[in-house]
């Protein structure tokens, strides 16, 4: 393994120094972009790099092989490996936090930031993506929908509205074996709905990777990772929540969340409105009889 690949914690400005002197052209102009944007670049293919500078796919890979990486995926793999070591949960928090405090009213200072995520969110959501994904909720009476850590309340969110629509829905909240017991009755036409934030986890490579094997269309929302996963996924919801390194809400996703389930009972009315007034017409009668008991 060299030198690179086996760092724990590698120093990229380091790096890119002491091999500085070597480099083309081009590959300077890559070198001092990545140096710049560290965080940005960790979460970047290899194509959106090289058409964000204007230079090939293949400067981009002999770049990172110059800095004695395999790949390109290596060298992105590591830099993001890196970012996570340096950007832990409380320094995120702390940021935050010293932030909010510093300009005053906290409750002022952090509507006003969503508010500013939110229309981020509403310039980078790709609305054909929207409906392709609207259209494999119609097509799909049973979806498996995963989510863990700070995901789980927006799994829960659609189960909650997607099962009174009569969706037979399996939330995947659980890593480990509890996952794998859920997995097992995947089938082609079930449809995998996919959560995941920033992070890469050993459940979500399995869940993909079994996904493909059944032959289930997947929908993935995320904020960095569509460039990674993209060609693993049928569809990507990618909802930027604000830099990588800030301590982020639920807000931004769930609204992506909501415009989908109301896209979709926009165009599922004669279906699903029957189902709610059966809703409706259940908690009335239970009403009844909790008055009658209590009474």
């Amino acid at each position: 393994m060299n030198k690179a690949n086996g760092a724990q914690g590698f120093n990229l400005n380091q790096l890119i120094s002491d091999r500085y002197p070597e480099l083309t052209k081009s590959e300077k102009i890559i070198a001092n972009f990545i140096r710049k944007n560290q965080e940005e670049a960790a979460f970047l293919s290899a194509g959106e790099i090289s058409e964000r500078l204007n230079l090939s796919e293949a400067t981009i890979v002999r770049f990172a092989r110059k800095l004695d990486f395999e790949s390109y995926p290596a060298m992105r793999a590591a830099l993001q490996d890196n970012f996570r070591r340096r950007v832990t949960h409380s320094s995120r928090l702390r940021g935050r936090l010293q932030d909010m405090v510093s300009e005053g009213d906290v409750l002022e200072r952090l509507t006003a930031t969503e508010i500013d995520y939110l229309s981020q969110a509403v310039l980078s959501i790709d609305r054909n993506e929207m409906k392709k994904a609207v259209d494999l909720l119609r097509q799909h009476q049973r979806i498996f929908v995963f989510g863990l850590g700070p995901s789980i309340p927006l799994v829960g969110l659609m189960e909650l509205r997607l099962r009174r629509f009569g969706k037979d829905i399996v939330p995947l909240i659980c890593s480990g074996r509890e996952l794998i017991e859920s997995l097992i009755t995947l089938q082609s036409t079930d449809l995998v709905f996919v959560i995941c934030f920033f992070d890469q986890n050993p459940a979500l490579q399995l869940l993909l990777d079994y996904s493909r094997q059944a032959g289930c269309k997947t929908i993935i929302l995320t904020d960095t990772l569509g460039s990674i996963l993209g060609d693993c996924v049928d569809v990507v919801l990618a909802a930027q929540r604000g830099p990588v390194g800030e301590f982020h809400s639920l807000v931004v996703p769930m609204t992506v969340i909501n415009a989908l389930l109301l896209t979709y009972a926009s165009e599922e009315q004669d279906q699903i409105m029957p189902l709610l007034d059966k809703l409706d017409a259940l908690r009335e009668k239970l009403n009844r009889f909790t008055s009658q008991r209590n009474g």
